[in-house]
């Protein structure tokens, strides 16, 4: 037999960990859709009125946004306006400003030791 494992939106999961960001923590340990309250959030929709197109883009936002994404490559990725891109990631920071803080403070230790370390 074959076992196959699939953590759900496992990079999402540890950068909740490691950013400590509360909504984000809250999220997964209510047992929301992450990519549908992103959708909401970021789209201004309730959660129940979030398409599958919608969660798909915010998917997209999700793990680019992790992964140092720019407004640029998200634009090109969506096949939207820069501007509307940015708009996206403004929302996003707002909603995890943990996730925002983490990464500006990895930035800054990388920019100051030359290096960063990963988990």
């Amino acid at each position: 037999k074959v076992l196959a494992v699939d953590y759900s939106q496992i990079e999402l999961r540890i950068m909740a960990h490691l950013s400590g960001d509360q909504a984000l923590l809250d999220a997964f340990r209510d047992g929301k859709d992450i990519h549908a309250a992103t959708a909401a959030e970021i789209m201004g929709v309730s959660i129940d009125q979030v398409s599958s197109e919608q969660r798909r883009r915010a998917k997209a936002v999700n793990f680019g946004l992790i992964y140092g994404m720019s407004a640029f490559g998200l634009a090109k990725q969506l096949g939207i306006p820069r501007g509307e891109a940015q708009a996206y990631m403004d929302k996003y920071f707002e909603r995890y400003p943990g996730v925002m803080q983490y990464m500006e403070d990895t930035r800054s230790a990388a920019a100051d030791k030359g290096y960063v370390e990963t988990i």
